[in-house]
Parts: C-alpha cells; structure tokens; sequence
C-alpha cells in the first residue's frame, strides 16, 4: 500500500510536470527576432541556389544524353520512354 502511494504521488507529481512546463511561451527580443530573421533568409537563399545549382546539373546531363543518343542513332527517329 505504501509502495503504490508513492508511486501514485511520483506519476501525479510528474503529470503535474509536464503541464506546467506545456505553457512556456518564447518572447524574443529585437535583436534575437532580427537575428533569427537574418539566419533565415540566409538558409533560404543557400537553399535556392543548391536547388537552382542542381538544376543547372540535371540539365546539363539531360543535354549529354540527348547527345549521346543523337550520336549513336543519328537521323533516325527514337521514342525513350522514362
């Protein structure tokens, strides 16, 4: 009875934890807010210039295997399907 009493206050006690701590709220300051700002837009633009760096690459080997393909049929006609 005595085990089950304190294993019941623990979890209650723990409950209690999770509730409390659910309600925090982040304020941040104007420095903090800029700052999070800047970083940001930083990921975003290394993000679209990755994005536009591997477009530029899948095109380039597009074009390569047009070549290839052009080179090894030469005026006949060829359907690929993907």
């Amino acid at each position: 009875m005595f085990k089950k009493t304190i294993l019941m206050s623990l979890l209650i006690s723990a409950l209690a934890g999770c509730v409390t701590y659910g309600d925090q709220r982040f304020y941040p300051s104007q420095e903090q807010e800029a700052a999070m700002k800047a970083n940001s837009r930083r990921v975003q633009d290394d993000e679209r210039a990755e994005r536009a760096e591997r477009r530029r690459e899948r095109r380039e080997e597009m074009m390569d295997e047009a070549d290839a393909i052009k080179r090894a049929y030469g005026d006949r006609k060829v359907y690929i399907l993907h």
